[in-house]
């Protein structure tokens, strides 16, 4: 019996300390990091870009105009590209995708009216600039990837790998005279540019499904490349006064670039159709040089895609 009265008051004891402590609160479960079932399949996919290079050793401000120092910009125009690319997908969430991007434009021209005031070679006058830039950029990518899963809705694919960049200008001025009571002058210069460059690129695609097919992504990466760059510079004034330069060097290249957009993946039989659409910002820094002039090349703009994802 006494030993039943001293259970009961322990019991007692313990109920009292539980009624005093308060109720257990919420439990946390942690989410799951996960990688996707082993599977193999191909893909396929192009992109329509529509992009504008920003660079600044023959733009920026240049013309004095009309004595009134205004100068004007000289830069490359809005123009198309395309992105090409196929990925092996491979192992639980493994792939291994190359990629293209291309653009050219050579339907920048611009014309300028701007003041001398003279000298021994062109005479005092207002005289005529017309500009012509015709930018080119490469960029081949290969990338080795691994996609996880971050709980339901959130994935990132890691990948690293390389890339080999060919960035290129040829620029034109002409010069004609204004005044009719002047003799006729014409001036002319002609310049190029090109860097090649090859290094290692890392970098991290996050997308946040949201649901029906629908989502939304965040992708960087960066690259360091390490090639030469070299140019061409030549003026002819008058047809007798003339003048060339060249030079080349070997530039260490950084370079980033990010992809802001959106997916909508329609899942059929035969595989998966994705529709992407979103916005690209790239920077090259301190690629190109004119001599003691020396310029990062930047290129950016919206674009649009499908891509074709199938299970062998």
């Amino acid at each position: 019996m006494l030993n039943l009265k001293k259970t009961a008051v322990a019991v007692l004891a313990l109920g009292s300390s539980a009624v005093f402590a308060g109720t257990m609160g919420p439990v946390c479960t942690p989410g799951s990091v996960t990688v996707p079932c082993e599977r193999i399949a191909w893909d396929f996919g192009v992109q329509a870009l529509y992009l504008q290079p920003v660079v600044d050793h023959y733009a920026g401000y240049y013309i004095d105009t009309l004595g009134r120092y205004h100068y004007n910009a000289v830069e490359p125009d809005w123009d198309w590209g395309f992105k090409l690319e196929g990925s092996y997908h491979f192992g639980t969430g493994n792939d291994l995708n190359v990629n293209w991007y291309h653009y050219r434009s050579d339907n920048n021209n611009h014309h300028f009216l701007i003041f001398y005031p003279g000298d021994d070679v062109l005479p005092t006058g207002t005289y005529r600039h017309n500009f012509s830039v015709e930018p080119q950029w490469d960029a081949v990518n290969v990338e080795l990837g691994q996609h996880v899963d971050f709980g339901e809705f959130k994935d990132i694919r890691f990948h690293g790998g390389v890339q080999y960049a060919r960035i290129k200008h040829e620029f034109r001025s002409n010069i004609v005279a204004g005044p009719a009571d002047f003799f006729p002058v014409t001036g002319r210069r002609d310049a190029y540019t090109e860097f090649n460059g090859f290094g290692p690129r890392i970098g991290a695609d996050m997308t946040f499904n949201l649901g029906n097919g629908l989502g939304i992504y965040g992708k960087g990466a960066t690259a360091l490349l390490i090639g030469e760059t070299e140019f061409r510079d030549g003026t002819n004034v008058l047809a007798g006064d003339f003048a060339f330069g060249r030079g080349d060097r070997d530039a260490m290249v950084p370079e980033l670039d990010a992809r802001l957009g959106a997916t909508y993946t329609y899942a059929m039989p035969q595989g998966d159709v994705t529709l992407d659409v979103g916005y690209l910002w790239v920077n090259y820094f301190d690629t190109q040089h004119f001599g003691l002039t020396r310029s990062d090349f930047a290129i950016h703009g919206p674009y649009a895609g499908l891509k074709w994802v199938g299970s062998i």
